[in-house]
């Protein structure tokens, strides 16, 4: 009998042990269904409905605010995403326009020279060469069509016309002021500008 007493307490005090614990012990983060890249993505591809997959998370590891919906598909990649990337419209050319001040335009050029220092967020100044006519050769040389441009976006495209077929070109979209706008549009259907990175 004072074995079987012994044995009961022991249970008593295993159960209430056991309830203290599942009370104590934090409920499952049940995580939040978020949009991850399925896949390497490079700087600049096209999103597509492959590039992309719903996961579920932990909260912790969910960015507070900007997560990216299914607006994104067609959008362009802003940055390299690596497989598992938690996207958010930063990420993608959906948000291009979102962060611009009333005085900035949003514009794309073809660059040749320092296209690699176009990093998303970087400043830079735009040179274009002269134009092909414009007076004395020797007078003149190469000039700066744009300044504190701010870019937003650089992506590798090949041409496809019969003169070019095959080349690759370096497009980079930029936030640049308004009254600059023109100015680069015009330089910049002459040909490839040059960018130089400025503080």
């Amino acid at each position: 009998m004072w074995r079987w007493r012994h044995l009961v307490v022991g249970l008593t005090v295993g159960a209430a042990v056991l309830v203290a614990l599942s009370v104590l012990r934090p409920a499952p983060d049940s995580g939040v269904e978020v949009l991850v890249a399925a896949r390497p993505v490079s700087s600049g591809a096209v999103l597509t409905e492959a590039d992309l997959e719903r996961r579920t998370v932990p909260a912790g590891a969910v960015p507070e605010e900007g997560l990216a919906g299914d607006e994104v598909v067609g959008a362009r990649a802003a940055i390299a995403l690596e497989t598992g990337t938690v996207l958010t419209t930063s990420m993608t050319s959906a948000a291009l326009a979102a962060g611009l001040s009333p005085a900035e335009r949003v514009v794309q050029v073809p660059v040749d020279v320092g296209a690699e220092l176009a990093v998303p967020g970087a400043r830079v100044d735009l040179v274009a060469p002269p134009a092909l006519g414009a007076g004395d050769p020797g007078a003149g040389g190469d000039a700066v069509v744009g300044s504190g441009a701010r870019v937003l976006l650089r992506q590798t495209e090949e041409t496809d016309n019969s003169w070019t077929s095959g080349t690759k070109v370096t497009l980079i979209t930029l936030a640049v002021p308004a009254e600059q706008a023109t100015l680069i549009v015009a330089a910049a259907a002459r040909g490839s500008l040059g960018i130089i990175l400025s503080p």
